[in-house]
């Protein structure tokens, strides 16, 4: 069945006001706001709500019977909205609509809202539903009131009659033009006539009547507005209605008595007779009056308001007011009075002869008879004007005017003795105290309203000091504000005479006529002892007191300031305390509104006026002296409490001026008098007596002042603070201010209860200043700080305030008993506490082993009353009502989340112990936060992401369980001993983050960063860094993960900001420059975010490629891996779109350009120098001006320091010649000259003089304000501000500049405004450069991972072309040589910079590394010019820094060197591979003059331990491949410390240097001059000590048959170290060539290596043992030989050194004798290893590799991974991928021989076994050891077939052993086979270089095999084989067919050609070989 739908009238709906109130008081409005400030949202409501505005609450409309029937429906609409009627609603809203007279629809909307706001339920008693539901109606009236009063004073506020456009000026303006006057006055009305309905019981007529007169004083407030304000004009008829109404209210005539039936109702109902009796006054425009009788203007009809007419007819109605019968009457006839009297004394008045009529006089005579003006009086005492959020300035406005033109209209004077003054003075101090508006007006002499008031008062200055009261009150309450204060103290100084009583003599008159008298004698003056009038002195009577007797006003000028204090300084008028109370208080306000006045009080000690008095001689203190001693002197009583409040206060001030001088008097003066000893701070000495507790509750408890001596003792104590005085007195002061105040003021008896919140927050102030505070006195910080955190009393004060549920707020929210100011002073309470408690927990240590402080155990413990702390901030997040509160509350919480993380995390549960409703609430408060609130708060919504990050980063627990949506039981409340954490099954529960509110919100950010980049980029950096927080911990967070990246777009939208436009920084504004910097950390987060996101997919698809194939753990990774579900483009696919794009070079040439400008720092710190001069300046002339004490002391130190300095004796005897001889003197101008010297520099002036130079930088590097380093506490997780080098605010605090404009240093207060302004540069710029720095940071991240192909399985990664990667180096190498050229040692660096430095050299050289091809030689060019440079300037500056900034200029140079050594490297590559045409020739000429240039700083760098190694393996790159020896010797004979490198092979712990200092001596070995310097230096020596330190271990038992297996043991230390130290001897010996040392070293070098080092030459040449064949004898695998291609190496370098000595004939058989034919022996059997290797594979079907040789170094196994070079599947070619396989036991081959040919892939379990640049590498060294063993034999058979022909036969018993032909047989046809192969298969192509050599290596191999094959046939003779024969022949002619097209082995095969025919001569010769 269809649902029935009714329709009402539109007009019953509204919105909720409540809301619109909200949004009203938090619109952003200022003078210069236009339409744009105000949401559109509110414009919006604004415009439909108009009609409300206009006629209020009478919208709400009496019930009828339409709305009534429509509630039978079941749908009723009301305009656009549709309302769901439910009938158990319908019945509740009808009772409602009876008891309020409201319209049935409107009733039911009212209940529904109240039941869903209220969260009352229809269950609840009938009564408390009806009761709830009538506050919530009254709540919506007085708030819609509000709302139109707040429209108006917005309006006002921002100028109602200037410019155009804003909607509130324009709203409230429709809102007069359409009769809000009118709507308002009948409002009105009606509601003084409204009467209850029949149904309302005693408490709810109650709660009528209260809200009732509530709205009556709304309604009035906003009339008076609209009327003060002049927004509408109040005629004659609107005056009668608006006073028959007060008629009423007086007469009881109204229902308004009636309703004043409870506390609050008779408030209220004494407020609406004040507020109308107010708005009548004010609407007679008596200031309009005034000035017409000042202007001297006719009354005529249409200048005012109220015309003649309506005179006679308000007449007629005042006249039957009666001030005697009504109290309230008086003051309405009073104002009348005057209205009239002022009328009558305008120029014209005998034409209106019916205004003559009136009597005007009468009516003023009934007002005083019936003390009208005690009713004023009453008003302003009242309540009325403390407590109203009404125009309370317009009110006092109006008193004022009234008494103005009262005294105007009846001349008032000093005459009057009835008490009329007095009572005015009274109004008038009332009128003015506290308002700063109105005094302003009092001072201003334009102002004629305050004329009459000024003319009074200048009466009773005239009586001073005889008159001293009256005069003292009335200026303390002129005196609100800065301008008023100074104008008071001005009135007092410049006073022009005394008065005081004279006897009058008969010779006394000097003018009977003009009543002057004179003075025969010095007169003193009563009460000021001191103070004498000077004999002669003329003077005029005011007036006679009796018949001899009158008061005189002499003609001497005194200061009236001088004179109160004189007054105050006299003992004897202590018990008047009343005076001197007046007079402090006077001066407290003075000081306190004027700093200007503060000083010159302080100075009056000094002045001219004070020393005429005789008083004890010049003493600036003498105020603060003779105050400090009334304080001391005061008993503990109530006026006493009140005089010392005031006192303390002035003291205060005084401190802050000068706080030296004044600490030292006060202190001394012992004010508070406690005892201060010099023993431990515990002892009993340093307790305060009791005097001023008892001073505290006596003021608390018996004056009226709000507890002001508890307020004045914590300012005085924080004062002390700020100034930096730490003594025994300020910790006394400080310890009574927190053990006594803070723990017992809460149970003091306040008379006005919100006082004790003053009180809270006074102290909790002193509180976060100790614990923030740092000073000189560290000792005295401990003492303060342990007793924060250790007493238990402290932290249950704090407990209690923050542990205030929201629950009591609301409840207190609704309470009669509790008054909104203390409910505001509550909140502000727990706002001052949670940061207190945010700071405490943020200085929390992770050192935990003594044990937590009372304070931590106290915050962690559940047991924690009445709620636990983290119970507490989770419930005030969700306290909405007060945002400060929500913020304060996430802060801390923050920290307590990281804290938790630092004590034992076991102690703690997911939870904390919260239940689910508190996780509830906290997450719906913060998806509420960052959703609803984030455009209204941004600190708010910060704070909570910011919690959100701290949660994911220290406790993945308990964000698990605030991110998800469902209630699981797997989530539970835990303790120590039952700890629950969130199982698998809660973790893997996808679709709970899917509907997850707050990943929600935080993804609707993320959508709006493209935006959020430009206009905040402050709150995207915080969501930014919580995303990062989540990644950065991806495992705990894979599901919430996921969701993030299924939403839509979500890494387009991520990826969106990462462009920032970064203008130059010398435009940029603060602000701007900060934006700035956090767009930079917004693109480092978002590229950390994508570097976590690759690096993980990376992970899981390398995990997936490694167990797909085992069928079980199948299940496993398809749960680990999950499908990338991006909805729009996934990140590879952005990512790859880089890589086709200049994102990556963008990104480059953005993050890698420094904004860190140096000369700027150097301003800054030149211009801190000049400042810390002045103030030296000033202490030598004893002027300490408003320097803290903490900056004294340390300027005093530095002062010090600055006169020990050898530069300042120097210029004190320069001085002492030009006739300076005081010493003082000399000291004064040597610094005063100093310091324009630094202000010339600053200026940009050079100094001459060299020792004010020094003197100046010795200033400049004292950094004196660069100590004050700022800690940035804001966000928790925004990096970079903690990197400013200054605290601007601290520095500005510590100079007092603020004050300097009030003192002798005005002057110099444009030089340090300068310095500050230079200062905030630097911070902007170090926080600028260290942002950037971190997304630097983050791009070398992303890069990293990105191109890291290592994991790679099934990626499809888009390489990033070199064509991309070239451009990315050369901005880099721009930007870097930029940030270089920037710096010079003479200005120093910060170390911002040097990271900045070292950033760029690390990401250059990521992208050299990175490059896949070599790079171009332009590129290397660049690279090296670069790094060059760099490494140049970071060389001079690295003996300059200091600090932290030492370890990164090592790491910076350490890079540069690593640059270098790159580039140089990918050039030689480049020079080995690339075409020699003239461009590369150029290039290398380049490289080779940079390196030329690079040599004296790698020279340098030896001396560095760290730099030692790379300095050497860059210069040893240098000789060999890039300079002449010719070029570079003699800079290497001028710079290298070789003695250095000598002690560096010695020193025990530089053992990784050796192998590399060995190779540089190797590549200086290989020149003569090189070889001398090294044999000179004692190379031999030092070669030996290395070979004892670390061979000798090895012992002569290691014989010819030992196993390599051992080999390890003996290069455990310095790797490599024989073979270098026999490469350099090799080197050394072919340099030396035939000279005499050549024949030294060689005498010496063989008896050491053969003789001493035997054991070594023989264990390299050991040959392996074939395996056995037969398995029953077979050796255990583990003595099969294994070795490394570095142990190949070292049998490379032996044998080298072999042949080398070997060639030197006679010095080789004189020492070798018998051991020479061992040695041929060894290598005999090596060279049959090698040989058959290959020939034993066919031999049978199983074989074992016959050599084990596993990579070991990461290069050897990266040149695993490479393809081979050669692609031979001969000889060794073909056995050495098997030799390969490190686990030899597993392998197994199968080998199929066909000649000597094997195949070139074996099985190793199963495992293919392919061939790679390491196998090869491995074959070739096997080859190179041939050819060296050969090259050894054919020297030994070529020595004996020498001496053989001098002798003339063979002497075959010497002739030297060689290899039988089998042995040389194989081979040469291993040589044959390989170059055949190689040849035929590049027939077509040219062969790579590196396989050029390797052939033409083999082709020597044969020819001396063949050479020494013939030896063999000659020496034996024997005739080769004929079957030998014949297949060297095919296999001869297949090589040289092979060869025909490859022209390089041409005269290698020459030469073989020749041994060929020689020893197969009919071969050759028949075959035609020749």
């Amino acid at each position: 069945m269809a649902a029935t739908t009714a329709t009402v009238d539109a007009s019953l709906w509204w919105d909720p006001f409540s809301l619109l109130l909200t949004d009203l008081e938090n619109a952003p409005l200022s003078s210069s706001s236009s339409s744009s400030d105000l949401p559109p949202n509110l414009v919006k409501k604004l415009k439909a709500n108009h009609a409300w505005f206009v006629d209020t609450v009478s919208l709400f409309k009496p019930p009828s019977e339409k709305s009534k029937a429509a509630l039978d429906s079941q749908l009723v609409k009301v305009g656009s909205h549709l309302l769901n009627i439910k009938p158990e609603l319908k019945d509740k809203a009808l009772t409602i609509s009876s008891y309020l007279c409201l319209d049935e629809v409107q009733s039911y909307i009212l209940v529904e809202r109240s039941l869903k706001d209220n969260n009352v339920g229809l269950e609840s008693a009938g009564h408390d539903f009806v009761h709830v539901v009538l506050i919530y109606y009254y709540i919506e009236r007085q708030c819609l009131l509000k709302c139109t009063k707040s429209i108006l004073m917005l309006a006002l506020s921002l100028g109602i009659e200037s410019g155009e456009g804003s909607p509130i000026k324009e709203e409230a303006l429709k809102l007069v033009s359409d009769g809000l006057e009118k709507k308002l006055i009948s409002l009105l009305q009606d509601l003084f006539s409204s009467s209850p309905t029949e149904e309302m019981d005693v408490d709810l007529f109650s709660l009528w009547a209260e809200e009732t007169l509530i709205e009556d004083n709304l309604v009035l407030d906003i009339l008076f507005l609209a009327y003060y304000e002049s927004l509408c004009t109040c005629n004659g008829g609107t005056w009668k209605a608006l006073c028959l109404l007060y008629k009423g209210i007086l007469s009881g005539s109204s229902n308004f008595e009636k309703l004043a039936i409870s506390t609050e109702a008779l408030r209220s109902s004494y407020q609406a007779k004040v507020q109308l009796l107010l708005i009548l006054i004010e609407t007679l425009d008596l200031e309009s009056l005034l000035k017409m009788v000042h202007d001297e203007v006719p009354f005529r009809d249409g200048q005012t308001a109220i015309t003649l007419v309506d005179v006679q007819e308000i007449e007629a109605i005042i006249s039957t007011l009666n001030a005697f019968e009504t109290k309230g009457a008086g003051p309405l006839i009073l104002a009348w009075a005057v209205f009239l009297c002022l009328i009558s004394s305008l120029p014209g008045k005998e034409e209106n002869n019916a205004l003559m009529e009136i009597d005007h006089v009468g009516y003023v005579s009934q007002a005083f008879e019936a003390s009208s003006l005690t009713y004023f009086v009453e008003i302003l005492e009242s309540d009325v004007l403390k407590e109203s959020d009404g125009p309370v300035a317009g009110f006092r406005s109006v008193l004022r005017t009234v008494i103005s033109a009262f005294i105007a209209a009846y001349e008032i004077n000093l005459q009057m003795e009835d008490g009329t003054l007095m009572i005015i003075v009274d109004i008038l101090c009332k009128v003015y105290l506290g308002e700063e508006s109105l005094c302003i007006q009092f001072w201003d002499r334009g102002s004629f309203i305050d004329g009459p008031i000024r003319c009074l008062l200048c009466s009773i200055e005239s009586e001073f000091p005889f008159r001293t009261v009256e005069l003292v009150r009335l200026l303390s309450s002129l005196c609100e504000g800065t301008w008023p204060a100074e104008c008071v103290y001005n009135f007092l100084d410049k006073s022009v005479g005394i008065s005081s009583l004279f006897e009058i003599a008969t010779n006394s008159f000097r003018d009977d006529i003009s009543q002057i008298v004179e003075t025969n004698h010095p007169l003193h003056v009563p009460g000021l002892e001191g103070l004498v009038i000077p004999s002669k002195t003329c003077g005029r009577i005011l007036r006679l007191v009796d018949e001899n007797t009158a008061l005189v006003r002499w003609e001497y000028t005194q200061s009236g300031v001088l004179v109160l204090l004189m007054r105050l300084a006299q003992e004897v008028y202590f018990k008047r305390n009343e005076e001197v109370l007046l007079i402090l208080n006077l001066l407290s306000r003075m000081v306190t509104f004027s700093m200007a006045v503060c000083f010159a009080l302080m100075d009056v000690g000094c002045s001219l006026h004070f020393q005429s008095t005789g008083m004890s001689g010049q003493n600036t203190m003498w105020v603060v002296e003779m105050i400090s001693t009334l304080v001391r002197r005061l008993s503990p009583t109530r006026s006493g409490a009140a005089l010392m409040s005031v006192a303390i206060n002035i003291l205060a001030k005084m401190l802050k001026c000068s706080p030296s001088h004044v600490a030292e008097v006060a202190l001394k003066a012992n004010m508070f008098e406690f005892e201060i000893g010099d023993n431990v701070p515990s002892s009993g000495s340093w307790l305060l007596s009791g005097k001023p507790a008892k001073m505290l509750v006596i003021d608390c408890e018996h004056n009226d002042s709000d507890c002001t001596l508890t307020i004045s003792v914590l300012d005085f104590t924080l004062q002390f603070m700020e100034s930096g005085v730490k003594n025994d007195g300020v910790l006394a002061l400080i310890v009574f201010s927190l053990q006594y105040v803070l723990v017992n003021h809460e149970y003091w008896k306040y008379k006005l209860k919100h006082t004790r919140w003053k009180v809270t927050l006074k102290v909790l102030e002193v509180l976060k200043r100790c614990l923030t505070s740092t000073s000189c006195s560290e000792n005295l910080d401990e003492v303060i700080l342990d007793r924060i955190f250790c007493d238990s009393s402290i932290h249950y004060t704090l407990f209690q305030i923050v542990c205030t549920t929201p629950q009591t707020l609301e409840r207190l929210y609704f309470s009669r008993l509790v008054e909104l100011t203390e409910i505001e002073g509550l909140q502000l309470a727990i706002c001052s506490v949670l940061e207190v408690l945010f700071i405490m927990l943020s200085k929390f240590s992770k050192d935990t082993s003594s044990g937590l402080q009372n304070f931590h155990q106290a915050v962690f413990s559940s047991a924690t009353k009445p709620v636990p702390i983290v119970a507490a901030l989770v419930l005030l997040i969700s306290y909405s009502r007060n945002p400060q509160i929500q913020i304060g509350a996430a802060r801390v919480l923050s920290v307590f989340l990281k804290s938790a993380d630092i004590i034992q995390p076991h102690l703690f549960g997911s939870s904390f112990g919260l239940d689910d409703i508190q996780i509830g609430d906290l997450r719906h408060a913060v998806s509420d936060i960052l959703l609803e609130q984030s455009a209204l708060n941004e600190d708010l919504l910060v704070a909570v992401v910011n919690l959100l990050t701290s949660a994911a980063r220290y406790q993945p627990a308990f964000l698990v369980a605030v991110l998800s949506t469902k209630e699981s039981k797997d989530v539970q409340p835990s303790n120590a001993a039952d700890v629950k954490l969130p199982t698998n099954e809660v973790l893997s529960r996808l679709s709970e983050y899917e509907k997850a509110s707050v990943v929600v919100a935080v993804l609707y950010h993320i959508r709006r960063s493209s935006d959020l980049i430009n206009s905040n980029p402050r709150v995207l950096l915080n969501v930014l860094n919580f995303l990062r927080a989540l990644w950065e911990d991806a495992a705990q967070y894979s599901d919430i993960l996921e969701c993030m990246r299924g939403s839509e777009n979500f890494w387009k939208n991520l990826s969106s900001s990462i462009s920032v436009e970064a203008p130059p920084f010398e435009n940029l504004t603060e602000t701007e420059a900060e934006d700035l910097g956090y767009r930079y950390q917004c693109q480092s987060s978002i590229l950390e975010i994508m570097a976590h996101d690759v690096f993980l997919q990376k992970k899981l698809l390398h995990a997936e490629s490694l167990v797909n194939q085992v069928t079980e753990s199948q299940d496993k990774i398809q749960n680990l891996v999950r499908t990338d579900n991006s909805k729009g483009e996934n990140l590879e696919v952005i990512l790859s779109a880089w890589c086709g794009s200049s994102v990556w070079s963008h990104l480059t040439k953005l993050l890698s350009h420094s904004e860190y400008d140096i000369s700027l720092s150097l301003r800054a710190k030149v211009a801190a120098g000049s400042v810390t001069a002045l103030v030296m300046v000033k202490l030598a002339q004893g002027d300490a001006g408003s320097l803290s004490v903490s900056l004294l002391e340390k300027s005093r130190i530095l002062l010090k320091k600055l006169r020990s300095h050898p530069a300042f004796s120097e210029l004190l005897a320069q001085y002492s010649l030009r006739s300076y001889s005081a010493e003082k003197e000399r000291n004064y101008l040597i610094l005063s000259d100093l310091y324009y010297h630094l202000q010339g520099e600053v200026e940009g002036r050079e100094i001459g003089s060299a020792s004010f130079k020094e003197l100046s930088q010795f200033l400049i590097d004292s950094n004196t304000f660069q100590t004050y380093q700022l800690k940035y506490d804001g966000d928790l997780f925004i990096t970079g501000k903690d990197a400013y080098l200054f605290d601007i605010k601290r520095v500005r605090a510590d100079l007092g500049l603020d004050l300097w404009g009030y003192s002798m240093w005005k002057e110099s207060e444009a030089i340090a405004e300068p310095m500050l302004h230079h200062m905030k540069h630097v911070n902007s710029m170090v926080f600028l450069t260290s942002s950037k720095l971190s997304a630097l940071r983050a791009l070398r991240s992303i890069l990293t991972v990105y191109l890291d192909y290592s994991l790679e399985a099934k990626s499809k990664v888009q390489e990033i072309s070199d064509q991309l990667v070239f451009p990315c180096i050369d901005h880099i190498c721009t930007n870097f040589l930029d940030t270089v050229e920037s710096l010079a040692p003479v200005l120093g660096a910060s170390e911002e910079i040097f990271h900045f430095l070292a950033a760029q050299a690390e990401l250059l050289l990521y992208l050299m590394i990175s490059a896949h091809e070599s790079l171009p030689s332009s590129v290397c060019i660049r690279v090296l010019k670069s790094s060059a440079a760099g490494l140049k300037v970071l060389s001079d500056f690295q003996p300059l820094v200091t600090g932290s900034s030492v370890s990164v200029v090592s790491s910076t140079v350490k890079l540069l060197l690593m640059l270098v050594l790159s580039a140089l490297k990918f050039s030689c590559h480049s020079n080995l591979v690339g075409q020699r045409d003239m461009v590369s020739v150029e290039d290398m000429a380049k490289i080779s003059d940079m390196s030329l240039h690079l040599l004296p700083i790698l020279c340098n760098r030896l001396a560095s331990a760290e730099d030692c190694r790379l300095s050497l393996t860059t210069m040893d790159l240098i000789l060999r491949n890039f300079l002449t020896p010719n070029t570079w010797f003699p800079i290497i004979q001028n710079h290298l410390q070789l003695q250095h490198l000598f002690l560096k092979l010695q020193d025990k712990k530089s053992l990784e240097s050796v192998p590399i200092i060995m190779k540089f001596f190797l590549t200086l070995a290989r020149v003569r001059q090189g070889a001398e310097m090294l044999i000179n230096h004692g190379f031999l020596s030092s070669l030996r000590f290395l070979f004892a330190e670390y061979l000798d271990d090895r012992s002569a038992s290691v014989t010819m048959t030992d196993s390599l297996s051992n080999s390890s043991d003996i290069m455990e230390k310095p790797k490599q170290i024989w073979g270098l130290g026999s490469a350099v001897i090799t080197a050394m010996v072919q340099s030396l060539g035939d000279s005499t040392a050549c024949s030294d070293v060689v005498e010496n070098v063989i008896p050491y290596f053969f003789f001493e080092k035997a054991y070594m030459i023989s264990y390299y040449l050991s040959a392996p043992d074939f395996p056995s064949d037969d398995h029953d004898k077979k050796r255990p695998r583990a003595q099969q030989r294994q070795t490394s291609l570095t142990d190949l190496k070292e049998i490379e370098h032996t044998l080298m050194l072999m042949c080398v000595l070997a060639k030197h004939w006679n010095s080789w058989v004189k020492a070798m004798k018998e051991l020479d034919s061992q040695l041929r022996e060894k290598s005999i059997h090596l060279l049959a290893f090698i040989s058959r290797g290959t020939q034993r594979v066919g031999e049978t079907s199983s074989f074992s590799a016959p050599l084990i040789c596993p990579p070991t170094l990461k290069e050897e196994f990266n040149s695993c991974k490479k393809a081979s070079f050669v692609n031979c599947k001969s000889g060794w070619f073909a056995l050495s991928p098997l030799c390969c396989v490190s686990k030899p036991k597993l392998l197994t081959a199968s080998i199929t021989a066909t000649g000597q040919t094997i195949k070139t892939q074996a099985t190793a379990n199963g495992c293919l076994i392919s061939q790679s640049y390491f196998s090869d590498t491995i074959a070739l060294q096997i080859y190179k050891i041939t050819f060296l063993l050969l090259k050894f034999l054919c020297l030994q058979a070529e020595c004996a077939s020498r001496r053989a022909e001098e002798v003339g036969f063979v002497d075959l018993d010497h002739f030297p052993e060689l290899p039988m032909p089998e042995i040389l047989h194989g081979l040469q046809d291993q040589a044959i086979a390989i170059i055949t192969e190689v040849c035929e298969a590049n027939r077509m192509k040219e062969i790579q270089i590196e396989v050029q050599s390797i052939c033409c290596l083999l082709l020597q191999i044969m020819e001396m095999a063949m050479y020494l094959e013939l030896c063999v046939h000659q020496i034996c003779g024997i005739r080769p084989v004929l079957g030998r024969v014949e297949d060297f022949t095919k296999e001869v002619k297949l090589l040289i067919k092979a060869t025909e097209t490859h022209a390089f082995l041409k005269p290698s095969l020459k030469s073989l050609k020749q041994i060929m025919s020689v020893v197969y001569p009919g071969l050759v010769q028949a075959e035609d070989f020749l």
